[in-house]
């Protein structure tokens, strides 16, 4: 599938002042999507496919992935996820702790960013380095 990206024509400046949870909440899909296309590659069950696929949304690991990624982030994508993990947040996670749901939405909110700033190489670098973390 390829994006038409001239449909979602942002500016940066538009896109670092959305709120965070604008951010998140695209950031949440894609690295959803991301998620389960990299568990297709393991043959088997859908089942299992899923089981894989939770380990790595779940927002333990995408605290993990964030604390891996934090000191290679550029001055603007750390202003990004400071405001997304300070930012006040009325929901809550059932199955996280709060420190943890913080990280995770700050994580998502990058994804967002470089996602909407359309800065695809860079979205591929934090992917990539967020892959390879141990969970």
């Amino acid at each position: 599938m390829k994006f038409d990206f001239e449909k979602f024509d942002y500016r940066e400046e538009d896109v670092f002042s959305m709120p965070s949870t604008s951010l998140a909440f695209v950031g949440d899909a894609l690295f959803s999507l991301f998620a389960r296309t990299k568990v297709i590659d393991v043959f088997a069950k859908s089942g299992k496919f899923h089981k894989m696929a939770t380990k790595i949304v779940k927002a333990e690991s995408q605290a993990k992935m964030l604390d891996c990624l934090i000191d290679g982030l550029t001055e603007r994508e750390q202003s990004v996820v400071r405001r997304a993990k300070n930012a006040h947040t009325t929901s809550k996670s059932k199955n996280a702790g709060l420190a943890d749901y913080k990280k995770a939405t700050a994580f998502e909110a990058l994804l967002g960013y470089l996602y909407l700033t359309k800065n695809e190489k860079r979205l591929n670098e934090v992917l990539k380095t967020s892959f390879e973390v141990e969970l």
